[in-house]
C-alpha cells in the first residue's frame, strides 16, 4: 500500500477562503466551494533566508520552508507524484498521471500551494477548528486544523486569483504551524494601499517593485470560528523480489476520458471467480484504467485515513462510477492509526483502541459517502505488518479491528482488513477474543503474503473456515512497475475473490 491528501478544493467563508478546509459554519447557507487556479503564468522563485529556511514565491505569495525541503513545480513535471510521507514543497496542481511507489504509507510535514486536480480529485473542503501558533493567539484567524487527518490550511482572500495552501503533518503539527504563519501576500508597489497609481507610458514597462504584507483576516461573525526523511516501510508479509510481470503490451491510442457519471456508487459481491488485481499510491487516470483493463480487473481506491501517504488523484465518485462501466471491481481502503509497536507518525493507543477503532469506521464511513459509496460496500482497513511477539501491542491492534468491523455493521458497510500474512492476518486467524468479549472477524480478508504465487492459499498464516477463498484477496508481489499500453505504474499484483465495489 499505499497513501495520503489535501484537500485543495477552496471553501469561501464570509469572503475568505480556506485551502481544503473549512471553518465551522455558522450555517449552510454560509456556505460556497469554489476551486481555485493559479495563473498560468505564475512562476516560482527561492532565495536564499537566514536560520536554515528558503523563501518561496508563487502566485502571489510567498512563503518560508525548511532549506532542506525539495520544491517541486507541478506543471514543469506533472508525473512528480504528490506524497505526504516525505517533507516536500509542492507548487500547482498535481497531473492526471502521477507516478507514485505502491508501498508507501505514513504522514509527515508537506506543504501544498495550488488547486485541485482537474476533475474534482481531491478531498473537498472539510470541517476544522482553529489554531493558534504557540505565542501567537492572533493566529487562530489565519489557521484552522483537522486533527483527525493531520491537515491544517491557512485563510486566503476570496478572490479567484488566490491559491489554495493546505498542510500535512505527522506527531506535531509545529513545523507546518510555522510555514503557514509565514504566509504573505506580494502586492506590487504602484498597489499599495494609499499610493497613487503611476501612468506609464507605452511600450515601456516600468518594473513594480513588491514588498510583504501579511494577510490581514479581520474578525466577524462568517470567519470568528476560524531534513528529508525515507519512506516509512510498507510493511508487506515476507516480500522477495518477484520480477515484472510480462506485462508490456503494443502501444494503442489514447481514448478521451467519459463524461462523469452520477454521484452514487453501489457495492457487489466478491467476483464470481478470482481476477487480477493491482493497487498502487492514488488513483491512475481513466484513460490509464481503460487502458490496464486488458491485463487487470479489480484495483484498490484508497478513501482516506491520517497514515494515507499520498493525495487521491483522480479519484471522485465520477471516477468511480466511469471505472465500474469499464468493468473494473474496486477494493475501497482507509489507512488510518497503525499498530502501537510500528514505527508510524499516527499509531493506536492500546488504552484507547476500541474508542478509536470506532472512530476510525466513523471516519471511514464519511469518507465511502464522499465518494457516494453507500451501505453494503465493503471498506478494508489497512493494517501494516507489525511485531506480534509483542503481546500488548497485538491486543490493541485487535481491539481496534474488532471495534473498527462492529461500528461499520452497525453502520451498515461490510468490513474488510488488509494486512500481512505473519502479523495480523495470523492474529485474526487465532485469537478469538478481546476484551473480555469474543472478536469481531471481519468478513472480508486481503492478505499480503509475497511469495510470487498467484493463488489465494494463505498457509501456514491462514486457516480455511474462517475465511474460505470467495471472502479472500491476496496480494502476492510487489513493488513492481508494469507497462500497459503505453502507460506505466508502480504496483503491488493481487488476486482478488474478496467483496469489491463493481
Amino acid at each position: 500500500m499505499r497513501r495520503a491528501v489535501i484537500a485543495v478544493v477552496v471553501c469561501v467563508v464570509g469572503g475568505y477562503a480556506i485551502g481544503g478546509i473549512e471553518h465551522p459554519p455558522v450555517s449552510q447557507a454560509d456556505l460556497l466551494t469554489a476551486s481555485h487556479r493559479p495563473a498560468a503564468h505564475a512562476k516560482a522563485t527561492l532565495r536564499g533566508a537566514a536560520r536554515g529556511t528558503k523563501t518561496v514565491e508563487y502566485a502571489g505569495y510567498e512563503l518560508s520552508v525548511p532549506a532542506s525541503w525539495p520544491v517541486y513545480r507541478l506543471a514543469e513535471d506533472p508525473g512528480q507524484c504528490v506524497r505526504y510521507d516525505v517533507h516536500a514543497l509542492y507548487l500547482g496542481t498535481p497531473g492526471p498521471d502521477q507516478y507514485c511507489p505502491a508501498g508507501i504509507v505514513g504522514r509527515t510535514e508537506t506543504v501544498s500551494i495550488g488547486s485541485p486536480a482537474p476533475g474534482g480529485g481531491r478531498r473537498p473542503a472539510i470541517v476544522g477548528q482553529r489554531v493558534a501558533l504557540r505565542g501567537d493567539p492572533a493566529s487562530a484567524e489565519r489557521l484552522v486544523q483537522n486533527a483527525a487527518q493531520r491537515e491544517i490550511g491557512v485563510a486566503m482572500p476570496a478572490p479567484a486569483s488566490a491559491p489554495a495552501i493546505t498542510a500535512t503533518y505527522g506527531a506535531d503539527p509545529g513545523v507546518v504551524e510555522q510555514v503557514l504563519a509565514s504566509v504573505h501576500e506580494v502586492i506590487p508597489q504602484s498597489i499599495r494601499p494609499g499610493s497613487v497609481p503611476v501612468q506609464v507610458p507605452a511600450p515601456t514597462p516600468v518594473p513594480a517593485e513588491t514588498t510583504r504584507q501579511p494577510l490581514a483576516i479581520q474578525p466577524s461573525p462568517e470567519n470568528a470560528g476560524l531534513q528529508p526523511e525515507p519512506a516509512r516501510p510498507s510493511g508487506k508479509a515476507a516480500p522477495k523480489p518477484s520480477g515484472t510481470p510480462a506485462a508490456t503490451a503494443s502501444a494503442a491510442a489514447e481514448a478521451a476520458d467519459p463524461a462523469p457519471a452520477a454521484l452514487t456508487g453501489s457495492a457487489g459481491p466478491s467476483p464470481t471467480e478470482p481476477v487480477p488485481g493491482f493497487d498502487t499510491c492514488t488513483a491512475p487516470s481513466l484513460r490509464v484504467m481503460r487502458a490496464w483493463r486488458a491485463k487487470f480487473a479489480a484495483t484498490a481506491i484508497y478513501i482516506g485515513g491520517e497514515e494515507m501517504a499520498c493525495d487521491y488523484g483522480n479519484l471522485s465518485a465520477e471516477w468511480i462510477k466511469a471505472a465500474e462501466a469499464m468493468g473494473w471491481s474496486l477494493l475501497p481502503t482507509y489507512v488510518g492509526p497503525q499498530a502501537s509497536c510500528n514505527a508510524f507518525s499516527g499509531e493506536i493507543d492500546p488504552k484507547n483502541a476500541a474508542e478509536e477503532g470506532r472512530a476510525a469506521a466513523v471516519d471511514a464511513v464519511t469518507d465511502a459517502e464522499m465518494f457516494g459509496l453507500g451501505k453494503g460496500t465493503p471498506v478494508y482497513y489497512d493494517m501494516e505488518a507489525y511485531n506480534n511477539l509483542d503481546a500488548r501491542c497485538v491486543m490493541g491492534v485487535l481491539t481496534f479491528l474488532d471495534a473498527w468491523t462492529r461500528q461499520l455493521n452497525a453502520d451498515g458497510y461490510v468490513s474488510g482488513v488488509y494486512s500481512s500474512a505473519d502479523s495480523g492476518i495470523i492474529d485474526l486467524d487465532t485469537i478469538s477474543s478481546v476484551d473480555r468479549h469474543s472478536l469481531a472477524e471481519p468478513q472480508q480478508l486481503w492478505f499480503a503474503l509475497w511469495d510470487d504465487s498467484n493463488n489465494l492459499n494463505g498457509e501456514p498464516y491462514l486457516t480455511v473456515p474462517l475465511w474460505p477463498p470467495a471472502h479472500r484477496s491476496k496480494q502476492y508481489a510487489g513493488s513492481d512497475r508494469v507497462k500497459i499500453h503505453g502507460f506505466a505504474l508502480d504496483v503491488d499484483l493481487d488476486l482478488v475473490d474478496s467483496a469489491v465495489v463493481r
